[in-house]
């Protein structure tokens, strides 16, 4: 409950790209038409690729430099969470997501630090408490519990966690959060007569 809010807050104070952030502000350009598909795409694609890698270079210090805690936690985590049924993984991505955004949303609305941390601090800390999955931070927290000596195959890794938690946070953000706000506040699905 302090990293990942602090994480988040790093992102959108220094203009950062998350890719689940992404799939709420992106998707909302290009259903505003500022954006094109291949925008959208390159978007989704950059911010995904990047994450991962930076999360396995940050596991991989992490696990060299013992932080986190050298014991099990790492490893108990990344097995429990690649041994979710698949329908599962997606509806907690879907659930995570929403509240990330919500995150991200609330605070793109403040003004000072303050606001943007409290904005960020509560959903963030809601989705770690109630043990939602966030594709991002399973890049990080699954290859370093694999790291830690979790039996867990890449196979394993992406098919059973990893994909339908992404796409459950690509609906979280995209349908859950961007779609009623730009139906409510934008352009979705107005005419030009509107």
């Amino acid at each position: 409950a302090f990293g990942l809010p602090f994480g988040l807050i790093m992102t959108l104070i220094t203009g950062g790209e998350l890719f689940t952030g992404n799939t709420a502000l992106v998707t909302a350009a290009y259903k505003e038409g500022k954006t094109d598909l291949g925008g959208l795409m390159k978007s989704w694609g950059a911010s995904y690729l990047g994450n991962f890698v930076g999360s396995l270079i940050l596991a991989y210090l992490a696990f060299k430099s013992g932080t986190l805690g050298s014991g099990p936690a790492a490893a108990a985590i990344a097995t429990a969470k690649c041994s979710l049924a698949w329908d599962v993984a997606f509806v907690r991505g879907i659930l995570c997501n929403w509240l990330v955004c919500m995150a991200v949303y609330m605070a793109s609305g403040c003004s000072s630090m303050a606001g943007k941390m409290t904005a960020v601090w509560f959903p963030i800390s809601a989705f770690v408490a109630l043990g939602l999955d966030h594709s991002v931070a399973n890049m990080f927290i699954i290859p370093l519990g694999i790291m830690r000596g979790a039996k867990i195959t890449m196979s394993q890794f992406l098919l059973k966690n990893l994909i339908p938690v992404t796409l459950g946070n690509i609906v979280g953000g995209a349908i859950c959060v961007m779609a009623p706000f730009g139906m409510t506040f934008g352009k979705w699905g107005k005419t030009v007569d509107e």
